[in-house]
């Protein structure tokens, strides 16, 4: 899948991670996922599309989005495009080093708008660091300390703070516990009534819920998975529209065709095609 991430530091001393994401929508991502590291996504070129803590957010070119930890997330491009990401994980560690309430606060970047230009071209130089370059981990070190220090000092708001900060208002622990048991199940029928009776709500009210934090209905997410897994075997392992329907959940072949003719116009075997010649 036209789906991957490149660590392009491989340096233990650095104190982030930093990744470049080449994306396109030709292929679908559904899949939503959170983590305890922050992280900034910066687009480097195009537009992307980021689900955050249930809403939909258009990243333009050249802007990024902050992530806090543990925030509900899903990034891809503007359906029909293709966009580069410059994704940077901060690290907790290093920050407490330097900050002891670090796990008491969280970032927001529109309290010190001021600052934002000054934090894209920080991004910016980042992502023109040359890899094959001797001693570029120098260089590396002293962008994200950069960055550190614009955070720490202009952008950090506690999680007790007034009612004018804009914290996250829903709480997402039960889409996560569903989530984690859709990705681990997905390849079996999973009726609504389990599906609830695993985060303790009722079928109607999770249903609701559900469809309030991923934007779309519990069927529709579980579908989407099943299809990214079964044009996934078809494309890695050789599989037959037949096998991949049966080996990742669905139904029957017809249902995983009329699947991927929803999301993508076109069967499987004629999308396989697409992708394949793409290469």
């Amino acid at each position: 899948m036209d789906y991957k991430y490149d660590v392009v530091n491989y340096n233990k001393n650095i104190p982030a991670t930093i990744m470049r994401l080449k994306m396109t929508s030709d292929t679908q991502k559904t899949e939503l996922q959170w983590h305890r590291e922050p992280e900034i996504i910066y687009v480097v070129n195009g537009r992307s599309e980021c689900s955050h803590n249930g809403e939909i957010k258009i990243i333009e070119e050249h802007d990024f989005l902050m992530l806090n930890s543990e925030d509900v997330h899903l990034v891809r491009p503007v359906s029909g495009t293709s966009c580069e990401l410059l994704c940077i994980q901060l690290s907790f560690e290093y920050m407490r080093m330097f900050c002891k309430s670090i796990d008491s606060v969280f970032f927001d970047s529109a309290v010190a708008p001021e600052i934002k230009d000054q934090i894209i071209k920080i991004l910016n130089k980042l992502n023109t660091v040359d890899e094959n370059e001797d001693y570029n981990a120098l260089l590396q070190i002293a962008f994200i300390n950069k960055l550190y220090y614009l955070l720490l000092n202009n952008c950090i708001c506690f999680r007790r703070a007034s009612a004018s900060i804009n914290m996250p208002k829903r709480d997402f622990s039960y889409a996560k516990t569903a989530i984690a048991y859709i990705n681990e199940n997905y390849k079996h029928e999973i009726p609504l009534d389990e599906i609830s009776a695993v985060v303790n709500l009722s079928p109607s009210y999770f249903s609701k819920y559900f469809k309030s934090v991923t934007q779309v209905s519990f069927s529709e997410y579980l579908a989407n998975l099943r299809l990214e897994n079964a044009i996934q075997d078809m494309l890695n392992d050789n599989a037959t529209v037949s096998s991949a329907a049966i080996e990742n959940g669905f139904a029957n072949v017809k249902s995983f065709i009329t699947q991927c003719k929803k999301v993508y116009n076109c069967t499987p075997a004629q999308y396989k095609k697409r992708l394949l010649n793409k290469q």
